[in-house]
C-alpha cells in the first residue's frame, strides 16, 4: 500500500512538472480551491467567535480580580485622604486656640479636648479632658477660637464639666463692641439664638452690630471676648427693655477644642476651689 501512495505521488508530481499552464491538475487544483476556501472561511466565521468567547471567559477571571484590587486601592486612598482632612481641621482648630493667646497677653490659657456631653440637670453642656490637676476650677470662662463658649461648672481630678451659654441657666454680662450700651446675654438652646436682656428701651441698637462680653462678672469673664451679632431688633413703647436676638459665633453643637482661661488676676472664689 504504501509502494502504491508513493507510485501515485510520482505519477503526479511528474505530470504536473510536464504539464503546461491550465493543465488538467492546475484546473482541478482550481476547482478543488473554489471549492474548499468558501469553506474554510465559513468554519472560520463560526469556530472563531467560538473562541474568543472562550478566551474572553479565561480573561474575565484576571479582569474581575484586577477590578477588585482597584476597588481597594481606591477605597484605602480616600481613606487616606480623609484622615488628612480630620487631621488639617484639627491642626487648624489648634493653631486657632494658639491664636488666642495674642487676643489676652495676661491670661493664661489651657487647651483642652471635648470628650462627651455629662449626664447632669443642665441640657447644654460638655465635659473636657482637664480638671484639678491641670489647675482648672470652677467658674473659669471657657473659649475657642469663634468666640465665648461658657464657664466650668465642675472641675474634677482629670475632666471638669462646662456650662455652655445657650443653655437657659447660663449667662453672662454684654455690651454692643464699641459702645457703652449694656446688657446681658442668656441661652434659649441650641436651635433659638441668644437673648441680650436688660437692654434701655432708649438705646440705639441694629441688626449686624457685634455683641461682646463686658466685664468680669465676678472674675468669671475678661471683656471682649466675642459673643455674637445682633439678628433682630424689636422694641415697644410700654416695654422696659428691648427684645434683641443675637446669632453666637461659637457653633455649640461642633465643639472638639476649647480653651479654659486661667486668670492671672484676682477672681471671687467659688465653690469648690
Amino acid at each position: 500500500m504504501l509502494f502504491a501512495f508513493l507510485g501515485l505521488s510520482i505519477v503526479v508530481i511528474t505530470l504536473d512538472f510536464r504539464q503546461d499552464a491550465g493543465g488538467p491538475l492546475d484546473r482541478a487544483k482550481d476547482i478543488s480551491s473554489a471549492i474548499v476556501t468558501p469553506i474554510q472561511r465559513g468554519l472560520t466565521a463560526v469556530v472563531e467567535p467560538v473562541g474568543n468567547f472562550f478566551s474572553s471567559l479565561t480573561e474575565l477571571s484576571s479582569l474581575r480580580a484586577d477590578n477588585a484590587e482597584l476597588r481597594n486601592e481606591v477605597e484605602e486612598m480616600e481613606q487616606r485622604v480623609n484622615e488628612a482632612d480630620a487631621i488639617l481641621t484639627e491642626n487648624e482648630r489648634l493653631v486657632g486656640l494658639q491664636g488666642l493667646d495674642e487676643s489676652y497677653p495676661t491670661m493664661e490659657r489651657l487647651s483642652a479636648r471635648v470628650i462627651g456631653r455629662p449626664p447632669a440637670n443642665y441640657k447644654w453642656a460638655i465635659t473636657i479632658d482637664k480638671g484639678r490637676d491641670d489647675g482648672i476650677r470652677p467658674d473659669m470662662a471657657v473659649i475657642d477660637p469663634d468666640g465665648l463658649v461658657g464657664k466650668v461648672i465642675r472641675a474634677d481630678a482629670d475632666a471638669s464639666t462646662v456650662l455652655l451659654l445657650i443653655d437657659p441657666q447660663a449667662g453672662a454680662k454684654a455690651r454692643i463692641d464699641g459702645e457703652p450700651l449694656a446688657g446681658a446675654i442668656r441661652g434659649n438652646g441650641a436651635s433659638e439664638a441668644l437673648s441680650f436682656v436688660d437692654v434701655d428701651t432708649d438705646a440705639e441698637v441694629s441688626v449686624g452690630d457685634e455683641v461682646v462680653t463686658s466685664g468680669y462678672d465676678n472674675g468669671i469673664y475678661p471683656p471682649n471676648i466675642p459673643i455674637g451679632t445682633v439678628s433682630s431688633v424689636e422694641s415697644q413703647k410700654a416695654a422696659l427693655e428691648q427684645d434683641i436676638d443675637v446669632d453666637p459665633y461659637v457653633d455649640f453643637t461642633t465643639l472638639d477644642f476649647v480653651q479654659v482661661i486661667i486668670e492671672s488676676g484676682e477672681r471671687v472664689p467659688s465653690e469648690g476651689d
